[in-house]
């Protein structure tokens, strides 16, 4: 964290999306005073990682499958369709 990207107050007053975004993207920022005290923001939680799309859909895959063991025949298909559309 020693190349923690650093901000002074008027930046936080100015543009405190910019500093909150650097903050999230870098776990951790500092605000520095003009009397040379400095201050680290870092956010309560961890950055939301990366949704592991191909986990969910494979845990997705197998409960539909306890659901619905089989697939559906084209005349089951049909029927369906047909109660759908208020026939």
């Amino acid at each position: 964290m020693s190349d923690m990207k650093t901000f002074n107050v008027r930046d936080l007053d100015r543009q405190p999306a910019e500093v909150l975004d650097a903050c999230d993207r870098d776990g951790a920022v500092r605000i520095r005073r003009r009397d040379g005290r400095s201050y680290t923001v870092q956010p309560e939680t961890a950055a939301a990682g990366k949704v592991a799309w191909r986990s969910l859909m494979t845990e997705h895959r197998a409960r539909i499958g306890k659901i619905f063991p089989t697939t559906l025949t084209r005349k089951q298909t049909h029927e369906v369709d047909r109660m759908i559309a208020g026939e």
